[in-house]
């Protein structure tokens, strides 16, 4: 698991040693998705996948800024339950059929 020990300026600004930098990459890399990747997952087109964010269904792990230069993220673990989920909906939806 990822640790981050963060040191406190002269500046009161919050610095992370380069051990630390290479260490939070790996975790990014490793565990948090962009929409388009997290809608890959998910097998979703645009519209269904914000639908299931504005609906709390899946909940952005990190989310900031506004309009286009907003930012969100999704934690990998959280987005490939939510595909499962998907997926068993699909499922059901077609064996009714």
């Amino acid at each position: 698991m990822f640790r981050m020990d963060c040191v406190v300026s002269r500046e009161n600004t919050i610095g992370v040693n380069s051990v630390d930098r290479e260490q939070l990459r790996k975790y990014i890399d490793e565990n948090l998705l962009t929409k388009q990747e997290a809608m890959e997952i998910t097998g979703q087109r645009l519209q269904a996948f914000d639908q299931a964010v504005s609906t709390r269904r899946l909940k952005p792990f990190y989310d900031h800024g506004e309009g286009r230069s907003r930012v969100r993220l999704y934690l990998k673990s959280e987005v490939e339950e939510y595909a499962r989920q998907v997926q068993e909906r699909r499922n059901r939806l077609k064996n009714k059929k």
